[in-house]
């Protein structure tokens, strides 16, 4: 399993924010169980998340609270369910009076006092039932708010991350430009190799290569300074002239910019070096009319 890709995948990030699926959590957790990496880089993530938001937060504004309790009116509610119960009673009174006085009077009728009298339940909410809804309110409304917040936080750790990987690029830039530089400096320094310049032919007046002969045991060291870019199906070819003869010691590598390159070894009494552009893979022999640079041993 490729453990960076996965790393760098993003799902580390979701979970810490609690957007992965059911699955994908099972796996992130189990992932981090099996692999010391990937359950570094989640406390890393989870470290990194914490001290951003703990950074970042922001308390909700004093009047948000006087504005939803505001909104409830309760008291006002209170003194409308009130005042719809007085009228309620005013006319279950009126009702009784006036049906009292239209019954017929019957020396034995039995009556029946308040017999169409209506009885008007009035429901009272709890103080503790208002300040519970008031609290659900505000618990909705800080949860949105959060939400926001959170989603503010994933977009900035997207952002930090495409930071971080830009630097980590232009750091491994610098390294290998670094590495490459200091090997240089250390062929022109060192006693047992012999530096050939291989300067522009008329073909190619502008290109420039630098040879490096170890005498002793025959390896050559290229370093391109300025050649074209070879044509497709093309590719440049190095040869050493020895007693007269060109021996065949390697093709270059067409991505020769910034690189020290390792050739073949030649042999002993080499005389110049040059370069030639042949078919890829190259030729047993060299084509002198697309020869770029020469330059002899002094």
């Amino acid at each position: 399993m490729n453990i960076q890709a996965y790393i760098e995948s993003g799902i580390l990030e979701e979970y810490v924010l609690g957007t992965v699926t059911p699955q994908e959590k099972q796996e992130v957790e189990c992932m981090s169980h099996i692999y010391p990496e990937i359950k570094e880089e989640l406390l890393r993530t989870e470290s990194a998340l914490e001290e951003y938001a703990l950074k970042h937060q922001a308390t909700p504004p004093p009047s948000l609270k006087e504005s939803i309790f505001a909104q409830m009116s309760f008291e006002a509610r209170a003194e409308e369910e009130t005042r719809a119960g007085e009228i309620a009673e005013e006319k279950t009174v009126s009702l009784s009076d006036t049906t009292a006085t239209a019954q017929p009077v019957e020396p034995e009728a039995r009556v029946i006092d308040h017999a169409f009298d209506r009885v008007e339940t009035k429901v009272v909410t709890p103080t503790w039932a208002k300040l519970a809804i008031a609290a659900s309110v505000l618990l909705a409304l800080f949860a949105g708010w959060s939400a926001m917040q959170m989603t503010d936080m994933k977009s900035a750790n997207n952002k930090l991350t495409a930071e971080v990987e830009s630097m980590q690029a232009d750091m491994a830039a610098i390294k290998g430009q670094a590495e490459y530089n200091q090997s240089l400096a250390a062929l022109f320094r060192s006693p047992s190799y012999k530096h050939i310049h291989l300067a522009g032919l008329p073909k190619s007046p502008e290109s420039a290569v630098s040879a490096f002969w170890n005498t002793q045991t025959n390896e050559v060291l290229l370093d391109v300074q300025n050649l074209p870019a070879a044509p497709q199906g093309k590719q440049y070819q190095l040869w050493s002239i020895v007693d007269g003869k060109p021996v065949d010691i390697g093709m270059l590598d067409n991505a020769f910019t910034g690189k020290v390159l390792k050739m073949k070894n030649t042999k002993a009494g080499s005389a110049a070096f040059a370069i030639t552009l042949e078919k890829e893979g190259g030729n047993p022999t060299p084509t002198m009319e697309e020869m770029y640079v020469m330059g002899k041993v002094s």
